[in-house]
Formats: structure tokens, sequence, C-alpha cells
């Protein structure tokens, strides 16, 4: 894996964790659902994959699909 694909891999695996939290924290109603709307928003834009990102991403994914089918 190069460099861009790691750093997808980490953006997405931050984001789903803070996503999971929030989940958590909305389903032991320490926070409100506008509040978890508003959170995930932010959460969602701050960890959106770049352009360069999101193709090293999708090249490792067809990649690792072709291996599967063999």
């Amino acid at each position: 894996m190069d460099k861009m694909t790691i750093r997808a891999f980490e953006k997405m695996q931050k984001r789903e964790h803070l996503l999971r939290v929030l989940r958590d924290q909305m389903g032991l109603s320490r926070i409100t659902r506008e509040a978890f709307r508003e959170e995930s928003l932010k959460v969602i834009e701050r960890y959106q994959l770049s352009d360069d990102e999101q193709r090293a991403y999708d090249r490792y994914s067809a990649i690792q699909q072709q291996r599967k089918r063999k």
C-alpha cells in the first residue's frame, strides 16, 4: 500500500470511530438527535477523503476484488 492509501484508510477509520461514539452517546441519551446530526455532519465533512485519497482507495479496492476472483 502506498502512503495515500494508508492515509485514506486512517481517515475512514477515524471517521467511523467518531460516528460510532456519537451513535453510542445518542443511544445513552447523552446527546439529542439534533446534536447528533450536527456533530455527525461535522465529522463527515472533516474526514472526507480528498480526490487523490479516494482514487487511491478505489484503486486498492479494485486490486483486492481482482485477487478475490482468482
